[in-house]
């Protein structure tokens, strides 16, 4: 079930090229298409595409099933991730722990899909996946860069959104958004954009271990930061039996207290403690987080993520991998002190999704191109403009307040160091201030990292807490 409820806390044409897939795997009573859209500002003068994978129930009446629109984050990544490894009919086959299948991976069908519930939008941005800039009067195509940003990203997913609906006949469906990572500070940001810009009200909004815009200084001067990742150090040292606390979500209300209260008031009195009482609280810290207390004390028990991902496991050779810490690799540069290495979720998850990804569009749905599918655009991330304030906490609060047919979810992984839970939280209960806007806002954590649906068991558990939390949608 969903653990905590936040307010207990305080016109042109539709494609350019299409393909189709009716009663796919196993004869199932949806359509699958992949397809091209145009966007742009005005409709009439597109200037990118979009491409886009859509499955929608046969015979359903549009009018209550709800459609649902999913996007990636990065910035810089396509869909592929929510698309088959958590919310489409198919996903990759793995063992269910988390772990990566051996390549090729093979594609199988999704017992915890939302098919079920609601029809299903995976959206690729402007240079991610397919979806490409239009060739301009001189024939050349765009740069990619105007959309390189977050306010002209926001605005593209929103035209997309708003030509799709009209493409498709489906301006009375109910609406729902779901962003994962990035994806979250979309969500955040479209939630408004939406209904003040183009008179779309969101009827859900699903924000997937979000990265919200907001200025949490990591300074010496700011105990946020290692209040806010507490949490989650605790639980991954619970995970590999160095604190002597329960490995799952139950001992999370122990380790947010200790983060209030004895973190808090331990960083924010460490100029006026003498040195007993310092070496007590840097020891205390130490076992909560499994780290060295000479370590914690080194850094004044500010812990950051590439810090503790490094030094945890440690004398045993090994390093986390930030977006999963319950995931551990043999540090190739042991002599290198603080190395993180490489997260796995960006370097591997990658090819292990793309082969079957490519066969499924180009074999089942009959979508062949001679692009290449980009399925993580790394010049993009690193062009990306960032200097915007839009898709904070801020934003999702507002919509929530404006539009009381919005509900939103926010969930995280319990093992997240790239995007820790209690961070968000924080965020949410500062923003949220409206006691009828925060009866609309929830929040759950599950086992696993910064993808937690790579264990099956958070991921059936997820499905089932979404699917409850569009009951009633209308």
């Amino acid at each position: 079930m969903i653990r905590s409820r936040i307010l207990q806390l305080i016109a042109v044409a539709a494609s350019l090229v299409w393909a189709s897939l009716a009663a796919a795997q196993d004869a199932a009573p949806y359509t699958a298409t992949a397809a091209m859209l145009a966007i742009g500002e005005d409709p009439e003068r597109p200037d990118a595409e979009i491409f886009h994978v859509a499955y929608t129930l046969n015979g359903a009446d549009p009018t209550t099933r709800p459609v649902t629109f999913l996007i990636n984050g990065g910035p810089g990544g396509a869909s592929i991730f929510l698309h088959i490894a958590a919310i489409g009919p198919l996903t990759i086959a793995t063992a269910g722990d988390g772990t990566f299948p051996p390549v090729p991976a093979r594609l199988e069908k999704n017992p915890d899909s939302w098919i079920d519930f609601t029809d299903l939008v995976f959206i690729d941005p402007v240079g991610t996946g397919y979806s490409r800039m239009l060739p301009g009067p001189d024939g050349q195509a765009g740069d990619p860069k105007k959309y390189y940003a977050v306010d002209s990203d926001i605005h593209s997913i929103a035209w997309f959104i708003r030509q799709w609906l009209t493409v498709n006949d489906r301006w009375g469906s109910p609406k729902a958004l779901v962003g994962e990572s990035y994806g979250g500070q979309r969500v955040a940001g479209l939630s408004r954009v939406l209904a003040e810009n183009y008179g779309i009200n969101l009827n859900r909004a699903v924000l997937i271990s979000p990265a919200l815009h907001a200025d949490i200084a990591e300074t010496r001067y700011s105990i946020l930061g290692p209040l806010t990742m507490f949490p989650t150090q605790a639980a991954i040292a619970a995970h590999y039996g160095l604190n002597g606390a329960s490995k799952g979500p139950e001992a999370l209300p122990e380790f947010e207290t200790f983060a209030l209260e004895k973190l808090t008031t331990g960083l924010t009195t460490l100029g006026r403690s003498d040195a007993a009482t310092q070496k007590a609280f840097f020891e205390t810290v130490a076992k909560m987080i499994g780290l060295d207390p000479e370590l914690v004390a080194r850094k004044r028990a500010r812990i950051d993520d590439q810090t503790f991902a490094a030094s945890i496991l440690q004398d045993k050779g090994l390093v986390l991998d930030r977006y999963d810490g319950t995931v551990a690799v043999e540090n190739p540069i042991p002599e290198m002190p603080g190395l993180n290495t490489f997260d796995r979720s960006i370097a591997v998850l990658t090819g292990v999704l793309l082969p079957p990804f490519m066969d499924y569009v180009r074999g089942d749905l009959g979508y062949r191109t001679d692009r290449n599918y980009v399925p993580l655009n790394m010049e993009a991330n690193m062009q990306w403009d960032r200097s915007s304030s839009a898709g904070g906490p801020d934003d999702l609060a507002l919509a929530l307040t404006q539009n009381q047919d919005l509900k939103a979810l926010v969930v995280h992984g319990m093992h997240d160091l790239s995007t820790p839970y209690f961070r968000t939280r924080y965020m949410l209960e500062q923003s949220t201030v409206t006691p009828e806007a925060r009866a609309r806002l929830y929040l759950g954590v599950y086992p696993g990292g910064h993808m937690f649906y790579l264990q099956r068991s958070s991921r059936a558990e997820f499905a089932a807490d979404v699917r409850a939390f569009y009951g009633g949608i209308k």
